[in-house]
C-alpha cells in the first residue's frame, strides 16, 4: 500500500497510480490500518477493465468458494485446505471485499497464527490463501495484490525428530486402546496424518496388499501394504466407511464452533471416524504420561523415513515409500547414515595411527611416487 504520514501530521495520505493516472490526497485516517483500508476502497472505485468497464467487487467468502470449486473439480480439495480456508474467512471477515483487505490485515492474521502453530504451518496457510486472490484477479476487483512473500516465516533446518524404541514402548503403553491401531499404522506406514485419517475400506485391496489413496497435492497413488499393515487393518472394527475410528468418551449435542464449523452429535460408547484435529487431547496426554517431549504426530512419519534409510541406505526407496515429490525432501533423513560416517571416521583414524607408528619406527614414508 502507498499510504504514508508526513512529518508532524496525524493524518495519513495516499499516493498511487492507476493506468497512468496519479491519485493522491488525504485519507482522513489516523491509523495505518484504516488508511490502507481507505486506499483499497478508493483503488476499487478507480480500477478499470479495458479502460472503461469496472471490475465487480467480490467478497472473501465468494472468492474462497470460487477457488474451492476449482480444487474440487481437479480432485485436489482436502480437509486441511478446508480448515485453513475456514479459519482465514472467519479471521478476516467473509463479507469483506478482497479490495478492502490490506497487507496489514493479512500480516496481522498470519502473525496471530504464528503464535499458535509452527512457522512451516503458517507458510502452508499462506500457500492456501494466495491462490484465492490469484484465482479471481482477472475477473474481479481485488485492489492491490498482497506481497505474499513478505508474510513468510523462516523455517530453521533441523534433523527430523525420531521416536526412539524405548519411547515407542512407553507411548503405546499409555495410549488409549482405540488410538493404538491408528497410531501404529501411522508409524509403520509413514503416511501423513490426513492420509491415515482419510483411509477408507473402499481404498483397500487387502489380498493384494495395496491401498489406492490420494496424497498431498491431490495425486492418487497405489501404495504397498506390508503384512503387518494388512493385519493391523484387518483387526479394525468395520463400523463405517473409514478404517480408523475411536470410541466416544462422552455424549454431546450437535453444535457450531466459533469458526463456523459444524460438529455433529456424539453418543458415548459409539465409534466415530477421527477428525483432523479432534484426536489431539488423548495423544498429548499419552505423550505427557510417557515422558516424551518435543514430539509431534507428524514425527511418526519422520521416524519411519529415518528407519527406512538406516535399514536400506537407499534414498530412492525412502523417497518412494514416503511419496516425496522431490529427493531434496528425503535428504532430510540423511542423518540416519551418521553411524556409517562414524565408522568411516573411526577406520580412517585407525589407519592414521598405524602410519604414525610405522614412521616413528624408522620405516621410510611412502609418497606414492614411482
Amino acid at each position: 500500500m502507498s499510504t504514508y504520514k508526513p512529518k508532524n501530521s496525524t493524518i495519513f495520505l495516499y499516493d498511487f497510480q492507476c493506468r497512468g493516472v496519479r491519485f493522491h490526497g488525504s485519507t482522513g485516517c489516523k491509523t495505518k490500518r484504516d488508511a490502507d483500508r481507505y486506499e483499497a476502497q478508493l483503488r476499487g472505485k478507480v480500477a478499470l477493465d479495458d479502460g472503461s468497464k469496472k471490475k465487480p467487487q467480490i467478497t472473501l467468502d465468494d472468492a474462497a468458494a470460487v477457488y474451492e470449486d476449482r480444487l474440487r473439480a481437479k480432485g485436489k480439495w482436502s480437509t486441511t485446505t478446508d480448515y485453513i480456508m475456514a479459519g482465514l474467512v472467519v479471521s478476516l471477515g467473509g463479507d469483506r471485499f478482497l479490495s478492502e483487505i490490506s497487507q496489514q490485515d493479512l500480516s496481522d492474521h498470519f502473525a496471530k497464527r504464528a503464535g499458535k502453530v509452527s512457522a512451516s504451518s503458517v507458510n502452508r496457510e499462506i500457500d492456501v490463501a494466495r491462490p484465492i486472490w490469484r484465482r479471481v484477479m482477472r475477473t474481479h476487483d481485488i485492489g492491490e495484490m498482497p506481497d505474499w512473500g513478505a508474510f513468510r516465516y523462516a523455517v530453521p533446518a533441523t534433523d527430523p525428530r525420531e521416536l526412539y524404541y524405548d519411547e515407542e514402548d512407553r507411548l503405546f503403553d499409555r495410549l488409549r486402546e482405540d488410538y493404538r491401531g491408528f497410531t501404529r499404522f501411522a508409524l509403520l506406514s509413514g503416511w501423513r496424518l490426513s492420509e491415515v485419517i482419510g483411509l477408507r475400506w473402499s481404498d483397500l485391496s487387502l489380498p493384494q496388499g495395496i491401498a489406492t489413496t490420494r496424497i498431498k497435492g491431490g495425486d492418487t497413488v497405489k501404495r504397498p501394504l506390508t503384512s503387518d499393515l494388512v493385519a493391523l487393518i484387518a483387526n479394525q472394527p468395520k463400523v463405517g466407511p473409514f478404517v480408523f475410528t475411536y470410541v466416544c468418551q462422552a455424549s454431546r449435542c450437535a453444535f457450531t464452533d466459533s469458526k463456523g464449523r459444524k460438529h455433529p452429535a456424539r453418543v458415548k460408547g459409539e465409534r466415530y471416524p477421527f477428525s483432523l484435529f479432534g484426536w489431539r487431547k488423548p495423544w498429548m496426554r499419552a505423550l505427557k504420561d510417557a515422558g516424551i517431549s518435543a514430539f509431534r504426530f507428524h514425527d511418526l512419519r519422520h521416524t519411519r523415513g529415518t528407519r527406512i534409510l538406516r535399514a536400506t541406505d537407499n534414498l530412492a526407496i525412502a523417497k518412494e515409500a514416503l511419496k516425496h515429490k522431490n529427493i531434496r525432501t528425503t535428504l532430510r533423513y540423511a542423518h540416519a547414515a551418521d553411524s556409517d560416517v562414524r565408522r568411516g571416521l573411526d577406520a580412517s583414524e585407525s589407519r592414521s595411527i598405524t602410519e604414525v607408528g610405522t614412521r616413528q619406527s624408522g620405516e621410510p614414508q611412502k609418497t606414492g611416487k614411482n
